[in-house]
């Protein structure tokens, strides 16, 4: 595909709708553009803001279609450990741990893992750190799994990244079968592994199926929405509500419900602030979870605006 088909079919700045606007004293301070779409359990549209077909990165919003593949290559792996696999999470010891006992169990160490060097992002977790691992960086989970579905299946492990390995060939055919869409481009994502496109109505589509079929996985991932990210996250809250949500890098987040809806929203700057509250309007907006169930949720994932300790505004959804 040359470049000029490539930026025919990706999102552009006129693309974007607003979504979300921040309110301080009266005024509003800062908007939120970007793009969204909700699919139904057959796959098709339902409603979207703005183009449905374009292609963007998904990121790590398709860390629960990966463990699929995972799964299908012959890992079999349960509870907090499969729910860490599908996960961003933030460091912390009890996250660490599940990676070491994955690797472990393959007879594998952290050396095997070939995501990046990172300081871990919860906090406690970091005031112990003395050194950055690579144990610590939020796709270590998923790496875990890479190499433990490689050493099961017999396939290689120090190449396990590249885009010719067998698990990430399965890992397109995962993501092409859940999303009823080819991958048009493939990159590097910021762990080092594959990245491939998927439209907006594809992402949508496949995590509502991922929802409705993946019921073991999904059934993992709300049972430990802590090992997703950590105990108050945006995705981690919205499983431990009993949807399936997954956030990825620049503003994108995805929402699974138990009888197949899939939404999927990218936020045009890339900025994580407002998506899980569009995310939580658009759900009541449709009657996929109650009133009370929405005000509930809304309030612990918007960002409070303060002026010293009072609040003095407030994130409005704008769909």
């Amino acid at each position: 595909m040359t470049a000029d088909m490539l930026h025919a079919l990706a999102l552009s700045a006129g693309d974007h709708m607003l979504l979300a606007q921040l309110t301080r004293g009266g005024l509003v301070e800062s908007w939120h553009r970007g793009v969204a779409t909700l699919t139904g359990p057959d796959g098709k549209v339902i409603e979207h803001w703005g183009p449905s077909k374009r292609i963007i990165y998904p990121r790590s919003a398709v860390k629960p279609l990966q463990a699929v593949a995972v799964r299908r290559a012959g890992l079999s792996l349960a509870g907090a450990q499969l729910a860490v696999s599908s996960g961003s999470h933030s460091g912390s010891a009890e996250h660490v741990a599940l990676v070491e006992q994955i690797l472990a169990q393959a007879g594998l160490g952290v050396e095997a893992l070939q995501c990046p060097l990172a300081w871990p992002a919860n906090s406690a977790a970091r005031t112990a750190a003395t050194e950055q691992r690579r144990e610590y960086f939020n796709c270590s989970g998923k790496h875990a799994a890479f190499l433990a579905a490689s050493v099961g299946a017999g396939w290689t492990t120090h190449d396990y990244l590249a885009p010719e390995h067998p698990l990430q060939e399965l890992i397109v055919d995962v993501l092409e079968e859940f999303a009823g869409e080819k991958v048009s481009h493939t990159t590097v994502d910021g762990c080092g592994a594959p990245l491939h496109t998927l439209s907006v109505e594809g992402l949508a589509r496949a995590t509502g199926k991922f929802a409705l079929e993946e019921t073991e996985i999904a059934d993992a991932l709300k049972a430990n929405g802590w090992a997703i990210g950590d105990r108050e996250a945006a995705d981690s809250l919205m499983l431990d509500a009993g949807l399936i949500a997954k956030v990825g890098a620049e503003g994108v987040y995805v929402v699974g419900t138990a009888d197949g809806h899939g939404l999927a929203i990218k936020v045009a700057d890339g900025s994580m602030r407002a998506m899980a509250a569009v995310a939580v309007a658009i759900l009541a907006r449709h009657e996929l979870i109650s009133a009370d169930a929405a005000a509930e949720l809304s309030a612990k994932v918007s960002p409070r605006v303060l002026g010293g300790a009072t609040e003095v505004g407030r994130l409005e959804v704008m769909i």
